[in-house]
């Protein structure tokens, strides 16, 4: 019963939110709802903060890195869902099956937010790898990470790995530049580009940063399906477009499951671009 109910509990805000967001998008009640975003924010914020020292501690134990399986029953539940990917099961799993058996040496996260996803990557990208992240401190689609989160963060990394953090905004040419003083101009194994999901955010991300992939790198998009519950997330029209031009594949649990979903693009140097 108690399940049953937060079942419910858990439809009925999904229900709330995608009604306040269809009413944003049509432009109703933009600074009250924009309000109530960052109130939703700093709460679970604040939540997180209280759960800062038994997630560190959990991080430390290392007792899920014996398969994926367990690193993402970690990531989903761990400190009350404290890096809660924001990604189906099934479809982050089978990813990161891949990952591993990738063992990407040099991973460049674009959104990071929750943290999540991070954590996997460093899971299952080689022992020596280096990876970044790009996120936007209350940016949209995610909301971005509060800077005292940056330490546990950094603690992901396995012995030999590196982890650096860049924050501020992936569509500033600025940033990329930024992101290749850091790093070195050596291509990435790995992109993931998971930050802004409006049609324009998303095409600026990948015409930015898929440029910096390895000849045999892979760029990873999340939230390919289209979304029934959000009209501001319109990744699927960016990928519908890019299907036709690059060597693509999808992750995808359910096509009909109305939101997630992981699209890779390969070879992205070998493609014939239109003019």
């Amino acid at each position: 019963m108690i399940r049953l109910i937060a079942a419910l509990e858990a439809l009925l805000m999904s229900l709330i939110k995608a009604r306040l967001r269809q009413l944003r998008s049509d432009g109703h009640l933009v600074g009250p709802i924009n309000f109530l975003a960052s109130m939703n924010y700093r709460l679970r914020s604040a939540r997180d903060y209280l759960n800062r020292q038994k997630v560190r501690r959990d991080l430390s134990s290392r007792h899920f890195r014996d398969s994926v399986d367990k690193q993402v029953d970690f990531a989903m539940n761990a400190g009350k869902q404290f890096f809660r990917p924001m990604q189906n099961r099934w479809e982050i799993t089978e990813l990161m099956r891949r990952v591993s058996q990738w063992q990407p040496k040099r991973v460049l996260e674009i959104g990071t937010a929750r943290g999540g996803t991070l954590f996997l990557f460093c899971q299952n990208a080689a022992p020596d790898a280096s990876l970044v992240s790009i996120d936007l401190p209350h940016g949209i689609n995610g909301g971005g990470y509060p800077e005292w989160k940056s330490s546990i963060y950094k603690s992901f990394a396995q012995p030999g790995q590196t982890v650096t953090l860049l924050r501020g905004n992936s569509h500033d040419a600025a940033m990329k530049e930024e992101l290749v003083r850091r790093m070195g101009p050596e291509p990435f194994d790995l992109i993931m580009i998971d930050a802004d999901h409006r049609y324009e955010g998303v095409k600026r991300d990948f015409e930015l940063y898929a440029p910096l992939v390895a000849p045999d790198g892979v760029i990873v998009l999340h939230d390919v399906l289209p979304n029934h519950f959000d009209p501001e997330i319109r990744v699927d029209r960016f990928w519908n477009e890019i299907k036709a031009i690059y060597d693509t594949e999808e992750i995808v649990e359910d096509p009909e499951q109305g939101c997630m979903g992981i699209g890779l693009v390969r070879n992205y140097h070998r493609a014939s671009v239109p003019a």
